[in-house]
């Protein structure tokens, strides 16, 4: 999980260099505060746990805090990551009910509610505790008390709801562009609507079944082989994202690629990342008074070495 982490933070900092006020860009923004949270507790934290052999019983309190962060990184996660299917969808489909959400005075309203949920998740909502000797975390501490006082509704709820809403909304969007455009002959629309999909399809599966496994795990009894497939599903889900982002998205991964090779590199190489890298060299070509791009040396279009 370590190479998710190593991409994921790139991924952020080219979001936050982004500073746009377009809800999709703030919702993101979001995700990848609460994703790297879930990263870092998920996979360091809990792997020196593991690693070392400790239990509940030696340090409480940390394991209650590291519990509150996990649960509050996971809650919020999906309050986001819902509203966040329910902005695609309203994108491509202008007359969605809920479009009006993302509305300048009505999306500032909507992230107080986020905010509030989330500090809610984390002052009201019982704690987890991660068991080294199962490799997750679980409800129960297992400190021989009644397995039902430490039942926590707020996540069966929650993990209901984010697994019945991400499904449909993602459903509907990638019926709605099958549908809607499956006739067109438009190379970009039909590139814009393969990228739709796939994030639709990489955001839905991962934290979808993150949630039914942990509703399974609520109600009934399971071997040890699911309660870690659910904690490795959970981390996949907050990293899967950075992947997203790298492939799909040409805005974040020209900024990467940007961050991670120099620019003198790039200017010896001839590499030119975005739009703007190549118009600076045309320009500079038409004020030389140069036609041809091989006499200032070839010019490598990094992004057609990725799908756009």
């Amino acid at each position: 999980m370590d190479l998710f982490q190593s991409l994921y933070l790139p991924c952020f900092i080219a979001i936050l260099k982004i500073k746009s006020s377009a809800p999709t860009y703030q919702l993101m923004s979001l995700i990848a505060v609460f994703d790297i949270t879930g990263l870092i507790n998920g996979s360091l934290i809990n792997g020196y746990i593991t690693y070392q052999g400790i239990f509940f019983c030696q340090y409480p309190l940390f394991f209650f805090i590291t519990g509150s962060l996990a649960l509050f990184s996971w809650l919020s996660n999906c309050i986001v990551c819902i509203f966040l299917a329910i902005e695609r969808v309203s994108e491509v489909d202008s007359d969605f009910a809920l479009s009006f959400l993302f509305g300048k005075k009505v999306f500032r309203i909507l992230k107080w509610c986020i905010m509030f949920y989330s500090i809610s998740s984390l002052l009201l909502g019982k704690s987890i505790v991660f068991s080294a000797a199962y490799g997750s975390y679980l409800y129960d501490p297992l400190i021989g008390k009644d397995p039902n006082l430490y039942k926590n509704n707020w996540v069966a709820g929650n993990n209901f709801i984010m697994a019945i809403s991400t499904t449909t909304l993602y459903f509907y969007l990638c019926y709605y562009l099958l549908f809607k455009y499956r006739y067109s002959t438009s190379m970009w629309l039909y590139k814009s609507k393969r990228q739709i999909i796939l994030q639709g399809i990489f955001l839905c599966f991962f934290h979808s079944a993150t949630a039914l496994i942990y509703e399974y795990l609520y109600f009934l009894s399971s071997p040890i082989e699911l309660i870690i497939a659910g904690h490795v599903m959970w981390q996949i889900s907050c990293g899967s994202l950075s992947i997203v982002y790298l492939t799909l998205n040409r805005t974040i991964r020209n900024s990467v690629l940007k961050m991670v090779i120099p620019k003198r590199m790039r200017a010896k190489f001839g590499w030119h990342i975005g739009v703007e890298e190549h118009q600076a060299v045309e320009s500079a070509m038409d004020a030389s008074g140069f036609k041809g791009v091989a006499i200032v040396g070839a010019v490598v279009k990094i992004d057609n070495y990725f799908p756009s």
